[in-house]
């Protein structure tokens, strides 16, 4: 990871002595990778018996599959090149599908070995070099349960989250009748799933993109959630959508994302923390004027300074009412969570 010694050291602010060990961690995958039960239109008993995927220990909704690995992956003279995300995807096991690729220095039904930009060897299989599908892996440094190949899913009766994620719609605790509203909703997981958990409360998403919108309408029409979705500034929603006294609020900002995992490699500067800080106080402040007194807040993010997480929170006009860390080292995505009452 190339972090300076500022991001260094505000690692070493929560993880001491360990900061080895979250690097560490953060270059593998989870052990166990989890799918969320759509309970609209499916019972998580009979989803897991008919994927084969165990129940969690937390949540009825929530069922999981385990990561194995690591595996040997062959090189061969055949390679295609990915980018970041795409490597980190192959990485566990997923193929590989045209807006990943780089560059091919391959042909058509040979065997090819999946790398990096970097040159990180992730996984092999044919290369298929169709309009969508660009190679067909079987042999990845991890594997687990291809998800894009459930029917399940297809049909809107699975939805792919990791439980840390899954803890926000839960900590809200949607009730019947009550405004709630998903301010960085894209790409729609935590706003169907509070549209599940409660159906009978009025849930509003928003995000400042077209496209995004257009899909998480697509999402909800396929998993029979029932939530409206906007294209807007979300730091505006006050101004631009007269929007008041609203019950709960779900803000999951832009932000480093250093708790995401596997990574193959990382880039975060001085600049790059204290620039998500500033912005993710922006959509707090936002919060604050569309909440109404004693409204609930969930603040969550995918990564672990305290520069972008308590710093945010602790800002005197609300109370802090919990904070939820989860770590790499305890087999979880790096996540932060505080539930905030307005004051």
């Amino acid at each position: 990871m190339d972090y300076d010694e500022f991001v260094i050291e505000e690692l070493r602010k929560v993880y001491g002595n360990y900061v080895d060990s979250f690097l560490r961690e953060i270059t593998r995958p989870n052990p166990r990778l989890y799918v969320r039960v759509n309970t609209i239109k499916a019972d998580p008993g009979e989803v897991a018996d008919r994927i084969g995927f165990k129940r969690d220990e937390d949540f009825p909704e929530a069922l999981f599959t385990p990561i194995k690995g690591p595996f040997k992956v062959e090189t061969y003279d055949d390679v295609v090149i990915v980018d970041k995300k795409t490597a980190e995807s192959v990485m566990v096991g997923a193929d590989v599908f045209r807006p990943g690729v780089k560059k091919v220095k391959a042909r058509v039904g040979k065997r090819v070995t999946v790398i990096s930009e970097r040159g990180d060897v992730v996984g092999e299989g044919e290369f298929i070099n169709s309009p969508d599908l660009v190679v067909k892996v079987d042999n990845s440094l991890y594997s687990s349960v291809k998800l894009s190949e459930l029917p399940e899913l297809a049909k809107g009766e699975i939805y792919v989250q990791g439980k840390s994620s899954m803890f926000v719609a839960r900590l809200l605790d949607p009730r019947p009748g009550e405004t709630i509203v998903d301010m960085n909703a894209a790409p729609g997981g935590k706003l169907t799933h509070v549209a599940q958990l409660q159906p009978k409360a009025k849930v509003l998403g928003f995000d400042h993109t077209a496209r995004k919108v257009d899909k998480m309408r697509s999402l909800l029409a396929k998993m029979n959630a029932v939530a409206q979705v906007f294209e807007g500034d979300s730091r505006y929603l006050y101004e631009d959508f007269n929007l008041r006294d609203v019950d709960r609020v779900i803000i999951d900002p832009p932000c480093s994302a250093m708790g995401l995992r596997p990574k193959l490699y990382d880039k975060k500067t001085r600049k790059d923390i204290l620039t998500f800080s500033e912005y993710q106080k922006q959509f707090l402040n936002s919060a604050y004027k569309i909440l109404k007194k004693g409204g609930t807040l969930i603040y969550s993010t995918c990564t672990v300074t305290e520069m972008e997480n308590e710093a945010v929170v602790e800002d005197g006009r609300f109370e802090v009412e919990k904070e939820v860390r989860f770590h790499p080292m305890q087999g979880m995505t790096g996540f932060f969570i505080a539930k905030l009452i307005k004051k």
